[in-house]
């Protein structure tokens, strides 16, 4: 089988898209090398050396698989894949199916009779279009649409998910499969104590510490896990560590935590690595994740494979992702994030609990179900479009 991919995101991102494409592809060439996958990439590899540079070593890990190419437009033809050249290079290629991995389809291939699948990650914009400031929110609203319109199957990433494409875009539900994203495979594996210990020093984490990952957007809401130390007491509160790019928003945390007297209680870590995290996962008393909205919550994931509780919003698709175990709370009420907070870090029976029926959720998710899953839709698609 010879499937195609759009890699905009795959290079480009370091946030949900990025991982969420990375992620499927390599798993895809881990569990399916029989097949080749080519990978259109946005630009010349000259430009794009300089826009992956980030995260190379995860492009590697999945660019380096024999049955993983890479496609390259010709040097400064930015609209070349949406214009003519991914018309073009699925002939040339024999494709037999095209993913568009990150909500678009180009429209040089919506009249080419092969199967188009689209994975569909939120609508954030339609739910909140105060954090889509700067977007041109109609504009988006007819890109989407015509590419879920003319996909022969979409992929949503959660329940959440194809419940607003049902509900504000008006698809059909039949034409929409939830397979939910695997996260990276180190999450399973236990960090030894030496390492958890380096890790500890390289980043000067506390020998006790709550943890928020994610981008500091105003959307994912971390100014309510600040404000929640602030409830507790002096003797209940615990340091909480933040990995994630600083925005603007970032600033207004700073200040509210300087203004409120709690600076020792916060600490930003620098620079950490992919190779890093899981330890620093696994190190954390309690994961928190108040977002206001989210299409999967990748991090939630993590968080719950690595083996630690985790607390998070009551809203969209955080319960999908954290499961059953998952405690669940009102994301801008900060009084709820202080209790949960108390009760997991006292309660070592309620803590326990947590992170076992954690780790059995996240088995549901492992990236040997996910492949499959997709795959098996790959063929499906494959198969009735050569019935017809």
């Amino acid at each position: 089988m010879q499937i195609a991919f759009e890699a905009k995101r795959f290079f480009e991102s370091g946030t949900g898209f990025g991982t969420y494409s990375r992620t499927l592809v390599r798993d895809l060439a881990d569990h399916f090398p029989q097949n080749r996958y080519f990978l259109y990439a946005p630009e010349s590899e000259r430009n794009l050396s300089m826009a992956s540079r980030a995260h190379s070593l995860e492009v590697d890990r999945v660019v380096s698989h024999e049955s993983v190419r890479v496609v390259f437009p010709p040097d400064k033809a930015k609209l070349y894949w949406k214009l003519i050249g991914a018309r073009k290079a699925l002939r040339e290629h024999q494709i037999d199916l095209y993913h568009g991995l990150t909500q678009q389809i180009p429209r040089s291939i919506r009249g080419v009779q092969i199967p188009k699948i689209l994975t569909m990650h939120d609508l954030i914009y339609r739910r909140y279009p105060e954090f889509c400031k700067g977007e041109n929110l109609e504009k988006l609203d007819s890109q989407l649409h015509s590419a879920c319109t003319v996909s022969d199957k979409i992929v949503a990433v959660s329940e959440s998910t194809k419940s607003d494409l049902v509900g504000l875009f008006g698809i059909e539900s039949t034409k929409i499969d939830v397979i939910y994203s695997a996260c990276d495979g180190r999450y399973w594996q236990k960090a030894p104590v030496e390492k958890r210990l380096l890790v500890r020093e390289r980043y000067r984490l506390p020998p006790k510490y709550l943890l928020y990952v994610g981008s500091m957007s105003e959307r994912k809401n971390l100014i309510s896990t600040v404000k929640a130390l602030a409830v507790l007491s002096e003797k209940d509160r615990i340091p909480l560590v933040v990995i994630g790019a600083r925005t603007a928003y970032t600033a207004k945390i700073i200040e509210w935590t300087a203004r409120n007297g709690l600076d020792k209680w916060l600490k930003f870590a620098k620079g950490v690595t992919t190779e890093d995290l899981p330890a620093i996962y696994q190190g954390a008393e309690i994961f928190l994740y108040p977002s206001l909205y989210e299409g999967f919550g990748m991090p939630v994931l993590e968080a719950i494979t690595s083996g630690v509780p985790v607390v998070t919003s009551d809203t969209s698709a955080m319960p999908e992702a954290g499961g059953p175990s998952t405690r669940l709370v009102e994301p801008r009420d900060e009084g709820d994030i202080a209790k949960a907070i108390r009760e997991i870090s006292t309660d070592l029976e309620l803590k326990r609990k947590m992170i076992e029926d954690g780790r059995s959720h996240a088995l549901g998710l492992r990236s040997d179900v996910v492949t499959e899953k997709m795959m098996s839709l790959y063929f499906s698609e494959i198969k009735k479009s050569r019935r017809t």
